[in-house]
């Protein structure tokens, strides 16, 4: 019997949609919302991000393995001796993990990606989990479609902080 997999993902986006502010999601991002993020990547044992993100955020240091999806073939964090730049589509990528993991049971994988990869992960039904925060307070680029993003899940808690809204969505049946 194989690794299960428990695939969570993590996005913040302004009050528009947006999924970034001056190129990276940081500006998008609050002090709750910094908090809620460490929170759910303290129980991560791995995260997946994809090359756009891997170039526009600070991933030169993680506390876990963490894997690369690009088509790049330049070392895209060099210094993280925990990365491993995987050259395979998105789905294929999982597998590769499940492999890398063969000796445990059950392993957290957080993608901390971008709407692009986020969304062929989510298409496919491949999270189980989707953490959103809403900035109400804040608007930026790269602007997704939020209704087509949770199609696959049912809200299962919201919770607002301030101008924050946090969505927690499990896959539905």
């Amino acid at each position: 019997m194989g690794v299960k997999l428990i695939v969570e993902a993590n996005l913040v986006i302004g009050s528009d949609g947006s999924t970034s502010k001056n190129g990276s999601s940081i500006d998008l991002s609050s002090t709750a919302d910094r908090a809620r993020f460490h929170e759910i990547r303290s129980k991560a044992d791995a995260i997946l991000i994809g090359g756009a993100t891997a170039r526009c955020e600070p991933y030169k240091k993680t506390p876990v393995p963490l894997f690369i999806v690009t088509h790049s073939l330049l070392k895209l964090q060099p210094k993280n001796q925990l990365a491993r730049q995987l050259n395979v589509d998105p789905i294929t990528a999982l597998t590769e993990i499940e492999k890398f993991f063969a000796d445990r049971k059950q392993v957290q994988l957080l993608v901390e990606a971008g709407p692009k990869m986020l969304q062929i992960l989510i298409d496919n039904k491949k999270i189980n989990i989707l953490h959103l925060t809403i900035n109400h307070a804040n608007t930026g680029e790269n602007k997704i479609d939020i209704d087509k993003l949770i199609k696959n899940f049912k809200l299962v808690n919201r919770e607002n902080i301030d101008l924050d809204e946090f969505c927690l969505y499990e896959l539905a049946d």
